[in-house]
């Protein structure tokens, strides 16, 4: 009988030990399966973390390049309009040198200069320009103190008075200056508009 007793214990036993392994190794393995299913979690948490940056940053490369072309557009049309405002200032010199249109254009440009002055005045010309300026003068009635000859004016005039507290420069090229903020808008239409 004791025996039977040790074989029923051993068996008692051998049947707990293998509850308590079944119920360890289910214990395990729903483990593992969290685990594993944290893991997968955590890996499309950083998949998704990973995509969203990736797509943030060429999102930002796309807007720098955007830019970045923006700005070499604009400097390429900058470009394009010194260069149409060069051209007519090279124009403008050329005028200067053919008398036939340019005796008419130093008449008017002298004549828009001296209309705010009431006595005698100063011009100051290119050399080239003296005695066109002097018979201009002698046309249009002004009464001249002197006509002087500067090398830094070039294609117009620049009046003033007697005593030099009022000074007007009429020249192509200051005037195409004053002209280019004004023409630009109407430049840059001709040049990519239409």
């Amino acid at each position: 009988m004791a025996s039977e007793l040790i074989d029923l214990l051993e068996r008692e036993a051998e049947a707990e030990r293998q509850r308590l392994l079944s119920q360890a190794r289910g214990q395990a393995e729903e483990l593992v399966r969290q685990a594993q299913a944290e893991a997968q979690a955590l890996l499309e948490t950083q998949r998704r973390r990973v995509a969203e940056a990736v797509e943030a940053a060429r999102v930002r490369a796309r807007g720098v390049a955007q830019l970045r072309a923006a700005s070499k557009v604009l400097e390429a049309k900058d470009q394009q309009l010194q260069e149409v405002f060069r051209r007519a200032a090279v124009e403008l010199e050329r005028i200067t040198q053919d008398p036939a249109r340019y005796g008419p254009i130093l008449r008017g440009l002298l004549r828009e200069a001296a209309e705010g002055f009431n006595g005698p005045v100063v011009v100051d010309c290119a050399e080239r320009d003296v005695h066109a300026v002097e018979n201009a003068a002698r046309e249009l009635g002004l009464h001249l103190v002197r006509v002087n000859a500067d090398p830094a004016l070039k294609g117009g005039v620049r009046v003033s008075s007697e005593d030099g507290r009022f000074v007007v420069e009429n020249t192509l090229a200051s005037r195409l200056r004053r002209a280019q903020q004004l023409l630009l808008a109407d430049v840059a239409a001709v040049l990519w508009e239409g």
